[in-house]
């Protein structure tokens, strides 16, 4: 194995692929990048068996090789080194010679020979979409999966996918979050998988600053997306999803338009305080055309008041400050609208155009609090 590299586009390709590297592992194997040298181009790839990444570079082969080099170690080497590029060469079985500069470095790594195989690519179903829609899509919505595995399907997400439409749910128990987007072009049938939250997470890192079209592959247990020089696949979820059209209320008894940002601003002030008190509460007075958020606890209390334009009922609700400020920080709009139907009802916060929106449930709080 013998071959040299930018290290420009080295570094790069490792921020990518150590995506995939498990964190926490009884596996060596796992927490390595499988790095193969061959038709004048590096392939690095990791897995932690849940999701798998594999990406390429160009490269001048002299010698083709396979190895195994643990992640963290060679990532915070090679961005260290000082030069433009870097030059390898096996010297001995799973051993590497890295030199850079004046620097040399002989690293042992693994035999690349038990390294999972990465998942192989099946047509079953496929579909495009741009790098910023599906970022936006996964960003609305990552924060309302649920960290609990009693129900191991809500720990995903889900996505639908009818015409040239695609909508993305998550649920928690607490709170839901639905986000819809377009696809490149419209697909011949509907088809519907859960992604588990984890995946995705890793995923929305990898797409932010992208704008390329993004190709998808679906098969009966596997999600691929090929973006780029770059493959990342994940498995899916199987069980039943909850008909999350049902928790959506259809009747609105009070319905308020105000300032996004004035309501993040507020409520994030008025979270310093609330999380010293025992549910991180806020409450939100309703009146005719103004919003009053207080909260109060042992240090001291806040009131702050908020213009709206209100139709319907007065009312007094609460919440946990926390679901707000996530809510109102994956939403861009200057405005929203927060439709509710009783103090023990489920707020429903939705964008200009509805294709954004979330829905929260309250806290029970005694008339005089």
């Amino acid at each position: 194995m013998k071959f040299d590299c930018s290290k420009a586009d080295l570094v790069h390709a490792l921020s990518i692929v150590s995506r995939g590297v498990a964190r926490k592992t009884t596996m060596p194997i796992l927490e390595g990048i499988l790095m193969e040298a061959t038709d004048q181009k590096i392939i690095l790839t990791s897995t932690n068996l849940e999701i798998s990444v594999k990406t390429t570079l160009p490269a001048h082969i002299e010698q083709d090789g396979a190895i195994i080099m643990q992640s963290n170690f060679l990532s915070d080497l090679v961005r260290r080194l000082s030069g433009e590029d870097i030059y390898f060469e096996s010297t001995g079985k799973d051993t590497l010679k890295m030199t850079c500069q004046l620097s040399n470095y002989t690293i042992k790594g693994m035999s690349p020979e038990d390294f999972p195989a990465f998942p192989e690519i099946i047509d079953d179903f496929t579909f495009s979409i741009q790098a910023e829609t599906l970022y936006d899509l996964i960003r609305g919505t990552l924060y309302s999966v649920a960290t609990k595995e009693n129900i191991p399907v809500l720990t995903g997400l889900k996505l639908e996918l009818e015409d040239d439409q695609i909508t993305v749910v998550a649920l928690d128990g607490y709170r839901l979050a639905l986000r819809r987007g377009k696809l490149s072009k419209a697909i011949n049938q509907p088809v519907s998988v859960i992604v588990p939250g984890k995946s995705m997470t890793e995923l929305e890192k990898m797409l932010s600053g992208v704008d390329d079209e993004i190709q998808v592959n679906l098969s009966k247990s596997q999600i691929f997306f090929t973006i780029g020089d770059t493959q990342f696949t994940s498995r899916l979820l199987e069980g039943e999803f909850i008909n999350y059209q049902h928790i959506i209320p259809k009747e609105t008894n009070t319905e308020i338009t105000l300032s996004r940002k004035e309501l993040f601003d507020s409520t994030e002030r008025a979270a310093l305080l609330a999380r010293e008190g025992k549910n991180n509460l806020i409450k939100l007075d309703i009146g005719i055309d103004e919003l009053t958020l207080t909260s109060n606890a042992d240090i001291g209390e806040v009131h702050e008041v908020i213009p709206i334009h209100k139709t319907g009922d007065d009312l007094r609700i609460a919440f946990n400050s926390k679901f707000i400020i996530d809510a109102l920080r994956a939403i861009s709009d200057d405005d929203i609208t927060i439709r509710l139907t009783n103090p023990v009802g489920p707020a429903l916060i939705v964008g200009d155009d509805e294709s954004f929106l979330t829905l929260i449930l309250p806290v029970r709080v005694s008339d005089d609090m």
